[in-house]
């Protein structure tokens, strides 16, 4: 990752070294629920650790749900799109 830019891939590869050092990071996504095939804006999660997801055997949806859990607040376990990541820390996603 150089220029505060990165692939999709390079920021989980990086996202899944600092969970595994226990440190936080930031992401931003847009949200979108595809059970109700609806958008719900730009998010922002300054304390992001990644966590289990979804087994392949548990969704179709399992190789591009990624799990985190949000340790800004509530703690609460959450889900992002991978294709729809903008941000990881201060990196934008590149297409």
């Amino acid at each position: 990752m150089d220029n505060k830019t990165s692939t999709t891939y390079q920021a989980i590869k990086r996202m899944r070294e600092h969970t595994e050092l226990g440190i936080p990071f930031s992401i931003e996504f847009v949200a979108y629920n595809s059970t109700k095939d609806e958008y719900g804006g730009l998010r922002k999660v300054d304390k992001v650790l990644l966590r289990k997801g979804l087994r392949n055997d548990q969704s179709d949806k399992a190789n591009t749900l990624i799990a985190y859990t949000d340790h800004s607040g509530t703690g609460a376990p959450r889900f992002f799109h991978l294709s729809l990541l903008m941000k990881f820390n201060e990196y934008t996603i590149k297409p």
